[in-house]
């Protein structure tokens, strides 16, 4: 994250995570590049309120991912994508064992 905002190759971070490992970072962003916008999304069943209280402190608004299951199934990606040109597929390696197509 912090490469990123160092090299100016983002405009927005979205972190998913209730590490509260992860603080120190954000802090060392919204103090150094407070014009990157930044997104914390809570896993299902973990939660940090050392996270929650940081983004809250930075005028956003973490989510959390188990109240918002239908918008990120609706956000998740074919498999499979088309350019009209080329066809690009997911790497098998990608795949969970668990997952049966």
């Amino acid at each position: 994250m912090i490469a990123d905002c160092v090299l100016n190759a983002t405009d927005s971070i979205v972190l998913i995570s209730a590490d509260s490992d992860l603080v120190p970072p954000l802090e060392f962003i919204q103090k150094h590049y407070p014009e990157k916008r930044i997104k914390v999304y809570f896993p299902p069943s973990n939660f940090s309120s050392d996270l929650k209280d940081n983004v809250t402190h930075h005028s956003s608004k973490p989510v959390l991912m188990h109240k918002n299951e239908r918008r990120f199934r609706d956000a998740i990606m074919p498999d499979e994508v088309s350019d009209g040109v080329k066809t690009y597929v997911i790497p098998e390696k990608w795949i969970p064992n668990n997952i049966v197509k």
